[in-house]
């Protein structure tokens, strides 16, 4: 089949038609899967955060490499729930970033195994924890679970959203305990699955991964946390930063309509938590429309969009050739 350059040209055209179609068409069924639960029930149905366990030794080295197979063995067991991903660091390597582990370069011994957090949206990885040269079993321990994250877990699935607090090493100077206290007690009244508090001691030793991943020091203010989703942490606040309007800001946005601008995944980091498919099936959905099943249903929403809007574009470029063709060849359509 020879077409002449004008026929070529307006096919070409026609072809040009079928990104904008595409982007039209495709558009309101995604806005419409967005559109259809909450920031806060949305997070369920994204991925999580998964933050890096560098076992950082050169190459042949005997500690590094037992140390390496050690923690292999015991991420197969949890790497499946928990969100860590486990990697081997050779300091000789010219290509290695320092800054993926959140530290500037080179530690100053060897081996050592270092847990960084995953930034989001720009942020930069930052460092949770290190251990020289490598976990015991009681720090693996608490690398898998701790009394306060096994509550937050507990509570997220039923609640709208926990409120994490550390009190000041001094007493309460800013009154950041009441300020919880009252901003629950009116979320309970608004809503009814309502938030909880949960109380860490900044001294206990259990607690010491989450502290260190909220970036709580031995000494100091209060901290406090909005936890949501499957422990997803919003930027913490500290001292006079806690007030009743911060914190029912960061709620009201949990409680708002989740859309393609205001994603879970924008408002947070989430905690190295262990979460496994039975935790999602004991999720409460804040609107009354299941949590899991929505996520899916807008999956499929959006897959059947894109089949039927793909499907009428290949039938609009096959009309558009036969008509150039038979117009090229003196007859009608």
């Amino acid at each position: 089949m020879v077409l002449s350059v004008k026929a070529k040209k307006s096919l070409l055209f026609y072809r040009s038609l079928i990104f904008p179609a595409l982007c039209i068409l495709f558009l309101p069924g995604r806005t419409a899967a967005c559109d259809s639960t909450s920031v806060r029930d949305g997070a369920f149905g994204e991925p999580r955060s998964v933050h890096l366990l560098g076992v950082m030794a050169r190459a042949g080295d005997p500690a590094g490499e037992k140390i390496y197979a050690n923690l292999d063995e015991w991420c197969k067991k949890n790497g499946q729930s928990l969100n860590l991903e486990l990697r081997r660091v050779d300091p000789d390597d010219p290509e290695i970033r320092w800054e993926d582990y959140g530290i500037p370069s080179c530690p100053p011994s060897l081996p050592v195994t270092v847990l960084a957090g995953k930034g989001s949206l720009g942020r930069a990885n930052f460092l949770i924890y290190h251990w020289e040269p490598g976990p015991s079993a009681q720090d693996l321990e608490i690398l898998k679970t701790s009394p306060a994250r096994e509550k937050i877990r507990e509570e997220a699935v039923r609640r709208l959203a926990v409120l994490i607090h550390v009190p000041a090493s001094e007493g309460d100077p800013s009154g950041a305990g009441d300020i919880l206290a009252r901003v629950a007690r009116a979320w309970s009244a608004r809503e009814p699955m309502g938030v909880a508090v949960i109380t860490v001691d900044r001294d206990d030793r259990n607690e010491r991964l989450l502290l260190s991943f909220m970036g709580v020091k031995g000494q100091g203010l209060d901290w406090a946390a909005v936890v949501f989703g499957r422990g997803k942490m919003m930027v913490p606040l500290k001292g006079e930063e806690i007030s009743e309007a911060a914190l029912n800001g960061q709620l009201e946005t949990l409680a708002g309509r989740c859309t393609c601008l205001q994603s879970p995944s924008s408002l947070g980091v989430d905690i190295p938590l262990v979460w496994e498919p039975a935790h999602d099936l004991a999720v409460v959905p804040l609107r009354g429309a299941g949590v899991t099943q929505s996520a899916t249903g807008g999956t499929k929403q959006i897959m059947f969009a894109a089949l039927w809007t793909l499907g009428g574009i290949i039938l609009l470029a096959g009309l558009a050739t036969v008509w150039l063709v038979r117009r090229e060849k003196g007859h009608p359509l």
